[in-house]
């Protein structure tokens, strides 16, 4: 009777170590993927101040293209 309670025990003390060392591994791979996830957020492009040009000193050329069906 007493052997098997010491087996029973050591049982239950080799499992609650697995579960330890199955814990103290996901953990930290859990914690990289949901890290992981966060970097994928795309970037909010900062304010970018313009200023017009002055009309007398550079002049500006539009070129239209035009394309025929043929």
């Amino acid at each position: 009777m007493k052997k098997d309670a010491i087996s029973a025990g050591l049982f239950i003390a080799i499992g609650f170590l697995c579960v330890a060392i199955v814990i103290a591994i996901l953990i930290p791979l859990v914690r990289d993927v949901i890290n992981a996830a966060d970097d994928n957020k795309p970037t909010i492009p900062g304010v970018s101040m313009i200023q017009p040009l002055e009309s007398g000193t550079s002049t500006v050329s539009v070129q239209t293209l035009s394309h025929t069906a043929g």
